[in-house]
């Protein structure tokens, strides 16, 4: 994962918070060109694949939850009674209620990632998709993209263990839907995850670079085009200091014509270049950095 955000990532951003790219959206990505089409694939493939004691995570975690409060009294009588009948009633009671509130716990840990740590990614008890693989596989290498979450305290990035994504349920992680995430235990603790899991955008982009070949949606392959490359060079332009950044419309469209200019001069050998109204988006983000950079400038 990488650290603080580079200067070059500037140029996209609308706040700071653009760096932070959930992995529902990076799957999404890499499943088709049009990002709602993706989640859209993505969501009824999960649909399929959700086993059924999922319907009652919330039943077994209030029944857990239960147990403790119980488990709590009884340790409160069983220091409170002196040795006796009712005492030894007290500790039963409280072996019966510790156990009936780590029992759903370890059944989980259990049915996820087995008795040991896992060393690879064990099998799966539903049909594999070749996407989910892809972007998980990154994710379980040594030196592949740091998975990381949010903490509510401080807004700290912590990472997390890439055994994380070798259990049988791995593929519920990369749901947009909270409540799948939260079918999969936190490695290597109890705790269910965290509301989102996040890559760098760094790490996004190289992985959408990667999976760029495999990609599909309707007929053919679509291509991953190289629109930060192509920024960064735009960004050298000498022509950028002829921009008159008092007439947006006129900006923006010249922006975008030397976009095109760029992809047609590196195009691959399919001729296959992006439409013109995927980079009016990209100028845009550029007119409002430099429109904002020069007005840093002027104070």
């Amino acid at each position: 994962m990488t650290g603080s955000p580079g200067e070059r990532w500037k140029v996209f951003a609308d706040g700071d918070d653009i760096d932070d790219v959930p992995l529902w959206k990076v799957l999404a990505k890499i499943r088709a060109d049009d990002q709602d089409e993706g989640l859209s694939l993505n969501a009824a493939f999960l649909k399929g694949i959700k086993p059924r004691f999922s319907r009652s995570y919330n039943l077994a975690i209030g029944t857990s939850s239960i147990f403790g409060f119980l488990a709590l009294f009884s340790l409160i009588g069983l220091a409170a009674a002196t040795r006796s009948e009712s005492s030894d009633f007290f500790y039963y009671c409280t072996l019966l209620m510790l156990a009936g509130t780590i029992a759903p716990y370890l059944w989980r840990r259990a049915y996820q990632y087995g008795l040991a740590v896992p060393d690879a990614p064990l099998g799966l008890p539903h049909p594999s998709d070749p996407l989910f693989d892809e972007v998980l596989g990154h994710l379980q290498k040594v030196d592949g993209p740091r998975a990381y979450y949010i903490s509510r305290f401080g807004k700290k990035r912590i990472a997390l263990n890439r055994r994380q994504f070798f259990g049988r349920l791995r593929y519920f992680l990369l749901s947009e839907q909270g409540d799948d995430r939260a079918i999969v235990m936190r490695f290597p603790t109890a705790m269910s995850l965290p509301a989102d899991l996040y890559l760098h955008r760094e790490d996004m982009e190289r992985m959408l670079a990667m999976s760029a070949p495999k990609r599909s949606g309707g007929p053919g392959r679509n291509v991953k085009y190289a629109y930060v490359e192509a920024a960064f060079d735009l960004r050298a332009d000498p022509r950028l200091a002829t921009l008159d950044l008092n007439d947006e419309a006129a900006a923006v469209r010249s922006l975008t014509d030397w976009f095109d200019e760029w992809f047609d001069s590196a195009a691959n050998v399919s001729g296959d270049i992006p439409k013109r109204d995927r980079l009016t988006p990209y100028a845009r983000k550029i007119y409002a950095h430099l429109k904002k950079s020069t007005s840093s400038d002027d104070r």
